[in-house]
Formats: structure tokens, C-alpha cells, sequence
């Protein structure tokens, strides 16, 4: 009894070291003070490792074994897979064994007993001074990886391998497959993908520091001490909670780790989204002198002062001193005119809308307007060439009282890139609003442009925020008017049935138009419209998406579900229909499920309307639900609206996650 006293008060009190050795490790993540000093022992030798070589052995031995790893914790997860592909290693390659058996002592052993995770971390940095950068942080990793996996290797013995059996005994391997050990198991799967991030923070340092070699100007992309620091930590993180989880019976909690993953993860995305950055302007092919261009915009528009060096730095003024056009007084004019004046900047290609235009006119043609110092500027990016462009461009231009930029050729081209990039332009025509300091009060209003017009004045996205938040709102008459389909504010308001329908398949419009034919003819008011061709439509749905995910929206909002809803069914599940009664919906579905239910009015629920024992809605809502048939997945589709997209949606249906998945899609121009 005695000894089982003792034995819980020893596990007890190496839990509460090992915690506080988690939080000292959180403490060192942001101290800067301490990073320094660590940034400070690095002296480089001129013979180094081969970085690659070494992290493509790292790579395999980690991606290998995390896949074992998942098939411990999720058995019925892994069946199928074929496994990570490993990859042959370079022929002759010799790792630096002593550095990494030494860091892997400091690791793991020491760590524990020194209990002191600044002198560990000291210990390793000292240890590898004379590395590069990338080679600090691939050397530690390789320290993991060694003893994380020999320790998984051992699951996949044979049981005629007596040797290997009495190894992983010796190791606590066989503790962890007990099904009574379910939340150990829980905690090293959370353990697991750290491991995996902590890799892949790794691989994004390795391959820009290769990448990057033929373009120094863009070195600066990725802080790589400040990255390997902290790669170095949660290394060690790892390893000091793997140690004590094979040397531990109980008091292994997945809380612990959870605290430590959100850091992690977050410094990964941030590493990450850097080594995107960086690709991306590597993928622009600039050269030296426009790289240099480009990191002066950029730090200009992080950080702007005046409106005027923000929009000089779009145009080459050294070409033209006046490079703008004013339409209504068929004059040119400085920048400096719009000197603390809002400037709506209006950035589009040729295939500016006429309806788009129309809506800014009105605008621009309000007094208070221009009593307020607000200005609209065309932004043409245009990058095709040729008489038949220059016809076009002018005669739209001609079309404008507004300003706009004389030529197309004076708009500076690493401009476009960086308009690309911060205010995600993708050829639809947007709207960016600038404050008199050149500060981004909306990048987009476009879309509420469309939707609310003027009443959408000044159009930041805080207003965008208020109109979405009136009481009563109704996403169905913001999406119809008399515009999009002619007198449907008539039928909405005399609380008409309304049928909106759209298909790519015309057998599947054929389907719906058929019934719906025989509903009317037989007195019931329904109004039917065919919008699958109605362009008008198509934006105003997909400026509803954008306006409504601009203001953060939860997506599990009934008035975003149903946006969502509407545009899904007509992507994903073949063609949508919206019944309404007036502007209340009475079902939004795919367009089978609807042409189902209609199918059966004359067969099945008829009488029950001309018995007047039910409203047409109240029936078909009643059918519906008996030939309606749970879908096996939940899933919506957002088109590419770069920047509000959410990250992270949690199912309405269930408490899972959804899934991610990124689409590519062309539809020449239709929708």
C-alpha cells in the first residue's frame, strides 16, 4: 500500500514539473529579450550540411512514422491508405550524427532533469552555432524524429519478432493500444499533429531558403532566426511531452497540449502565409529594380500618410504630370486635386457593366456627394494591347462624368500586382474606398453598391454592417427588383406565389416547367421565372454573398444559410428552385426536389388545396417533408471571394467541422 503511495505521489509530482516546464516553454515563445540572446551564438562555419539531404531523410522518418502514429489513434481512419511515399536519399549523404545524437539527449533526458527549459534551449543553441539557420532547426528535428520513431517502429512488429516484441515492451509501447487507455490515445494523437505542423514549418523554411538564393532582394520575405527559434520550441515542446508520455501510467491530459497547439499552429500559418508571399512574388518574374518597387508599394500601402502618394504610386507621373481625365469637364487634372478628398477608386477591366455604371453615375451625380469631398477614379487595368482595346477603352471612358485615368499604359504594373494581392482583384469589377490619409475604409463595396445604392453612403464596412443589421430584413427582395425581373415588386407586394428556378440542364427546366404549367391552369397564382440566363441575377446573388460574408457573418445565420443554400443548389446539386408566398419563403431546395414534390400535385396533395382543408404552400410544404429523403453530406459552395472566406465552419447539421474544399471552375463567362 506503501509503495503505491508513493508511486502515485511521484507520478503526481512529475505531472506538475512537466506542466511547469510547458508553461516556462510558452513564456519563451514571445520573449524577445531571450531570443536574442539566442540569435546571438549563431557563428556560421563555411563548411555546413546539406540541408536537403538532411530533411529529406527528417521528412521521411517523420512523415512515416506520424502515419503510424494515426493508425493507432484512428484505426477505421487509416483503412485504404497506401501511406506516405518515401523518398530515396542522397547517395553518399553522411548526417551530422553527433550533433543530432547530442541535441536528442538534450531533448529528451536532460530536459527532464534539468527541468529548466532556458538552459535546455541554450544548451542546443550553443551546440549548434556553427550551423546555418536552416540547419539549427533541421538538426533538432532530426533529434525528434529519431527517437519518435524508433518508438512507433516498434507497432508494426511481427509476432513471430520475439526481439522487436521485447523491445517495445520495454518501451510502454503495447500501454498505448489498450482500448482502456482511450484518452492517452486521444493525447498522443493531439501530440501527433503537432509534430506533423512542426514539420511542416520546417519544409517551408528549407525550401525558401534553396528557392530564394536566385532572388536576394526577396531573402527578407521569411525572418528565418525568428522561424527557427521557434521551431526549436516546439520541438522540444514535443519531445519533453512524448517522453513523459511513454515514462508516465496516468495523468496524461490533452488540455495540457491544447494551449501549446493554438501557438504553434498560429506561428505555422503565419510562416506559412510569408512562404506564399514570397512565392508569389518570386511568380510575378520581376526583376531587380521592379522587386524593389514592389517592397516600396507595399510598405506604402501598409502604412499610408496621404491619399495622393498612395494613388500617385499607381500611375507613372513621371509620364504624364496630369494623368487624369475629368468626364464631366473633358479636362485632365493633377493628383494633387484630390489632395483630403474620400476617393472611391474603381478598379475594372473593359467588361465594366453598363447596370454598374449606371448605379456609380447616380452616385457620383448626388450633391451631397460632392459636398461631403468625395470623388469616384477609374482604375483601368487593362493588359491587352491593340486599336480594337483603345476603341473600347475610350468610348467607355466617354461614358464617365467622373474621373478616371487618362491612358491604360500609365498604370504602374507592379501596382496592379500589389492591387491584386491586398485588395484580391480578380477581373470583377470593384470599388476600394480611401480616406483623405489614403487609409482602406472598405476594399470592396461594390457589392453593397449594387444592393443598396445610395443609401449605402459612405460605403465603409461598417455601414455595411448596419444595413445587414435592420430588423426584418429580407435577403429575398434585396436579391429581386424591378430591374433584375420586371414588375416582381408588384407580385411580391399583392403576396403572389412566386417560383425562381435555374438549371444548366434544360431536361432538368423542362421537369419543373411542366408541372408548374398545370398548377396554373388550374387557378393557383404562381408566378414562374427561369433565371438560369438572368445575369443581373447571378451578380446581385453573389453581391449579397460577398456583402453579407464582408460583415463576418456566422454562416449558420438562417439568412446566410439560405443565400448559401440558393447558390449551392444550383453549383453543386444540379439547378435550384425558390418558392415563395410574397418575399416569405416558403422553400429553398435543389432543383429535383422541388420538381419531385410539384410532380405529384395532380396524384397525391391536389385535393387538398381545391378542398381548401390547406393553403398551396401549407401542402407542398406538408408533401415535401414526406418525400424528402436527409442528404448523406451537408455542404455549401462559396464562390471565389478572395479574403472572406471563413477558415473554419462548424456543420449545422452536426457537431463536426466541415471540410474545406478548394474548387477551381470556369463557366466562360455565364453566372
Amino acid at each position: 500500500m506503501a509503495s503505491r503511495n508513493l508511486g502515485q505521489i511521484l507520478r503526481r509530482e512529475r505531472s506538475k514539473v512537466d506542466q511547469s516546464m510547458l508553461n516556462s516553454l510558452l513564456a519563451i515563445f514571445d520573449d524577445e529579450k531571450f531570443m536574442k540572446e539566442m540569435v546571438d551564438t549563431h557563428a556560421p562555419d563555411e563548411g555546413d550540411v546539406d540541408v536537403q539531404s538532411l530533411f529529406l531523410l527528417v521528412d521521411n522518418a517523420l512523415r512515416g512514422t506520424a502515419a503510424i502514429a494515426d493508425s493507432v489513434v484512428n484505426p477505421k481512419g487509416t483503412q485504404g491508405s497506401g501511406g506516405p511515399a518515401f523518398k530515396p536519399p542522397k547517395e553518399g549523404f553522411n548526417p551530422p550524427l553527433a550533433a543530432i545524437n547530442e541535441v536528442a539527449c538534450e531533448i529528451t533526458c536532460k530536459a527532464l532533469d534539468t527541468k529548466n527549459v532556458r538552459e535546455t534551449m541554450i544548451l542546443i543553441f550553443h551546440e549548434l552555432s556553427s550551423y546555418s539557420w536552416v540547419n539549427k532547426a533541421v538538426i533538432t528535428l532530426s533529434s525528434l524524429a529519431l527517437f519518435y520513431g524508433d518508438f512507433w517502429r516498434l507497432a508494426l512488429i511481427q509476432p513471430s519478432d520475439k526481439l522487436a516484441e521485447s523491445l517495445a515492451i520495454m518501451k510502454g509501447l503495447p500501454a498505448i493500444t489498450k482500448p482502456s487507455d482511450v484518452q492517452k490515445i486521444q493525447v498522443y494523437g493531439v501530440l501527433n499533429e503537432m509534430i506533423k505542423t512542426t514539420l511542416s514549418m520546417t519544409e517551408c523554411i528549407v525550401e525558401f531558403e534553396h528557392d530564394s538564393k536566385d532572388v536576394p532582394e526577396l531573402s527578407t520575405t521569411i525572418d528565418i532566426p525568428s522561424s527557427v527559434y521557434h521551431i526549436i520550441i516546439s520541438v522540444l515542446t514535443c519531445s519533453i511531452q512524448f517522453t513523459s508520455l511513454i515514462s508516465l501510467v496516468d495523468d496524461c491530459k490533452e488540455k495540457d497540449l491544447l494551449t501549446f497547439v493554438r501557438k504553434v499552429n498560429m506561428i505555422h500559418h503565419t510562416i506559412k502565409r510569408h512562404y506564399e508571399d514570397y512565392k508569389q512574388k518570386k511568380g510575378f518574374n520581376l526583376n531587380a529594380e521592379e522587386i524593389r518597387e514592389y517592397q516600396r508599394l507595399q510598405r506604402l500601402f501598409n502604412a499610408p500618410t496621404d491619399n495622393v502618394e498612395l494613388i500617385k504610386a499607381l500611375v507613372y507621373i513621371k509620364d504624364d504630370p496630369q494623368p487624369l481625365y475629368i468626364g464631366s469637364k473633358k479636362t485632365t487634372d493633377k493628383v494633387e486635386s484630390l489632395r483630403r478628398k474620400n476617393v472611391m477608386l474603381l478598379i475594372s477591366d473593359l467588361k465594366l457593366t453598363s447596370h454598374d455604371l449606371s448605379i456609380l453615375i447616380k452616385i457620383y451625380s448626388e450633391r451631397k456627394f460632392h459636398e461631403e469631398r468625395y470623388e469616384i477614379v477609374w482604375i483601368p487595368i487593362i493588359e491587352q494591347e491593340g486599336d480594337d482595346v483603345n476603341n473600347q477603352f475610350k468610348n467607355l471612358q466617354s461614358q464617365m462624368p467622373l474621373y478616371s485615368v487618362r491612358y491604360p499604359t500609365l498604370i504602374n504594373k507592379v501596382a496592379i500586382k500589389i492591387i491584386k494581392e491586398k485588395w484580391h482583384y480578380r477581373q470583377e469589377t470593384i470599388v476600394t474606398v480611401l480616406g483623405p490619409q489614403g487609409r482602406v475604409s472598405n476594399k470592396n463595396a461594390m457589392s453593397m453598391i449594387r444592393l443598396w445604392g445610395w443609401d449605402a453612403f459612405p460605403f465603409t464596412e461598417s455601414v455595411g454592417a448596419s444595413l445587414w443589421s435592420k430588423p426584418g430584413i429580407s435577403w429575398f427582395e434585396l436579391l429581386l427588383t424591378d430591374m433584375v425581373i420586371p414588375k416582381i415588386n408588384e407580385a411580391i407586394k399583392s403576396r403572389m406565389y412566386i417560383l425562381l428556378y435555374g438549371a444548366e440542364d434544360n431536361k432538368a427546366i423542362q421537369e419543373i416547367e411542366e408541372p408548374v404549367k398545370k398548377i396554373v391552369e388550374d387557378g393557383i397564382p404562381i408566378a414562374a421565372y427561369n433565371v438560369t440566363k438572368n445575369q443581373l441575377f447571378w451578380s446581385r446573388l453573389e453581391s449579397l454573398m460577398l456583402s453579407k460574408l464582408q460583415t463576418k457573418a456566422d454562416v449558420h445565420e438562417p439568412l446566410m444559410q439560405d443565400i448559401l443554400c440558393l447558390y449551392t443548389n444550383f453549383k453543386k446539386d444540379g439547378g435550384f428552385a425558390v418558392l415563395t408566398r410574397g418575399s416569405q419563403v416558403v422553400i429553398n431546395d435543389s432543383i429535383i426536389d422541388v420538381t419531385k414534390v410539384l410532380s405529384q400535385y395532380e396524384t397525391t396533395w391536389k385535393k387538398q388545396v381545391k378542398g381548401n382543408e390547406k393553403t398551396f404552400d401549407a401542402a407542398f410544404k406538408e408533401h415535401r417533408e414526406r418525400v424528402f429523403v436527409l442528404p448523406r453530406c451537408h455542404h455549401f459552395y462559396i464562390p471565389n471571394m478572395v479574403g472572406y472566406i471563413p477558415e473554419d465552419v462548424k456543420c449545422p447539421v452536426c457537431p463536426r467541422m466541415m471540410k474545406n474544399i478548394v474548387k477551381f471552375e470556369c463557366c466562360h463567362g455565364a453566372h
